[in-house]
């Protein structure tokens, strides 16, 4: 499913929600399933409303689209992996973490796949802090 707008602790939050109710009518339990978090720009070069965004579960190879959803295919290859927990206002700081800190030490530089966040397990219930788990994975290849 995808959400476009500004990045953050709005429209995204929302569009998980949705994502999992989608989940619980197809039988895809959201505590047994991988689910990615895919962010196509950087917030601080495109216009915040153009940002997108979408939010993924990992399916069955002959699992069939539908109007709510596309399918999509996530290339493989070697990823820079953080491990981050925080809140939503949080996960844009530990990105900017990894490019500005990690990166220019690390010998890598980004290739041309999308970065993107993976998912695992049930999210946090009754947490009012809005605390999640996830790792954050950035496309790499040797400079």
């Amino acid at each position: 499913m995808r959400y476009v707008g500004p990045y953050g602790p709005r429209g995204i939050p929302e569009l998980w929600a949705r994502l999992r109710r989608w989940m619980e009518t197809r039988g895809l339990e959201v505590a047994s399933t991988v689910r990615l978090g895919v962010a196509y720009d950087d917030a601080g070069v495109t216009e915040p409303a153009k940002c997108s965004y979408d939010a993924c579960v990992v399916v069955p190879e002959a699992f069939a689209a539908d109007r709510w959803v596309n399918l999509m295919d996530v290339p493989g290859g070697r990823y820079a992996v953080s491990a981050f927990h925080g809140t939503a206002h949080q996960i844009e700081g530990a990105w900017h973490q990894v490019f500005a800190n990690w990166l220019p030490e690390s010998r890598y530089q980004p290739d041309d796949r999308t970065c993107f966040e993976i998912y695992r397990g049930a999210p946090p219930s009754g947490s009012r802090t809005g605390a999640f788990r996830c790792d954050l994975c950035l496309p790499v290849r040797p400079l």
